[in-house]
């Protein structure tokens, strides 16, 4: 039987009570339904390091595989004099675009990138990379004896794979990662899991970037679960998430209307959020048994990994309605303190 999961009014998972794209009249429609959010992150993905920007993240891959996906794109990129500055001045104007889009990619890449590396600084083998994408971490950052699985849809699974190989971004066998093609709406974690060479017992890094805002509350809830039934004590799980008071229209952030727009326009809405406090992400992860590690809002994001930038509240140098959190399985019984799910959400068996 489904074990309920009684919510705090300190830490509460929103739900979204606005799926709806814009207009259909509006040049907003026109500009952002055509290709998937996964390609945009490619684009801003590489952006920053194409200008040549202080502190760009190290993806030197995201390039190639833009180029391969994107080629038009990409030759306009790379031969129309000015087109990458003119492209980050538009999406950071704050009459129409979201301040600080590229900037944040920039900070919660090299944010997973960091613990990915601190992770297997610490002895941990396995690395769960969940809603891959186009993530490239198993190439730039795999080692001898660690094990990467990126989970996704099947459809994205294969494209990736094919792309990985015909680019040669792992010669080596043994780095390549397990392509675990799953559709985790329908399939349970575990389950997907099982046959990959993805061993339960020992300690694991599980990524969720970009996820946790597309998810409905219950489902992030019975997400949670099944990490936390697959952690072993030493395991660590590291997310982003939206605040809760941006997707409740509690408060201004610059930008969301027109993010939470585009993303809608793509069919691709954002459906949940979280209290960003320490204590509301404490509040959500006290019913998994996980313990906080680490809490960072966007101030601190900037200050931890784009230290050339001045935070600015009107205008802020990374998108401000995202948060970040890291949470492990404590190695000994404690009280642990964590994060709330909505009222209503329940945790499978």
């Amino acid at each position: 039987m489904a074990a309920s999961v009684e919510a705090t009014p300190e830490a509460v998972v929103a739900a979204s009570n606005d799926n709806k794209g814009s207009s259909k009249l509006g040049l907003l429609y026109y500009i952002t339904r055509g290709q998937p959010t996964n390609y945009e992150m490619l684009v801003f993905r590489a952006l920053n390091r194409d200008l040549r920007l202080p502190n760009h993240n190290d993806d030197y891959l995201a390039a190639r595989l833009r180029d391969e996906l994107m080629p038009v794109r990409s030759w306009m990129l790379k031969h129309l004099p000015g087109s990458k500055s003119q492209l980050k001045r538009t999406l950071d104007n704050p009459l129409w675009g979201a301040p600080g889009a590229v900037n944040f990619i920039d900070a919660r890449t090299k944010w997973f990138d960091s613990a990915v590396r601190d992770a297997l600084a610490a002895g941990i083998k396995q690395v769960v990379i969940l809603a891959a994408g186009y993530d490239t971490r198993a190439h730039r950052l795999g080692a001898t004896g660690v094990r990467f699985f990126e989970v996704d849809l099947p459809s994205a699974s294969s494209t990736k794979k094919a792309l990985a190989e015909k680019l040669g971004f792992a010669k080596d066998p043994a780095l390549r990662p397990v392509y675990v093609a799953a559709d985790l709406s329908r399939v349970p974690l575990a389950e997907a899991l099982a046959d990959t060479g993805f061993n339960p017992r020992l300690p694991t890094l599980f990524t969720l970037e970009g996820l946790m805002y597309y998810l409905p509350a219950d489902a992030c809830a019975a997400l949670f679960h099944s990490l936390a039934s697959l952690s072993v004590p030493g395991s660590r799980i590291y997310f982003d998430f939206m605040a809760a008071a941006a997707l409740e229209d509690r408060a201004k952030f610059p930008g969301f209307k027109v993010t939470r727009k585009s993303v809608a326009n793509k069919g691709e809405p954002f459906l949940s959020a979280i209290e960003a406090t320490r204590e509301g992400v404490m509040g959500f992860l006290v019913p998994f048994g996980l313990r906080l590690l680490d809490f960072l809002t966007p101030k601190d994001m900037v200050g931890r990994h784009l230290p050339h930038l001045q935070w600015n509240e009107r205008v802020p140098p990374i998108a401000s309605f995202y948060f970040y959190a890291a949470t492990e399985k404590p190695r000994a019984a404690a009280n642990t303190t964590a994060l709330a799910c909505p009222a209503n959400a329940t945790t499978s068996p």
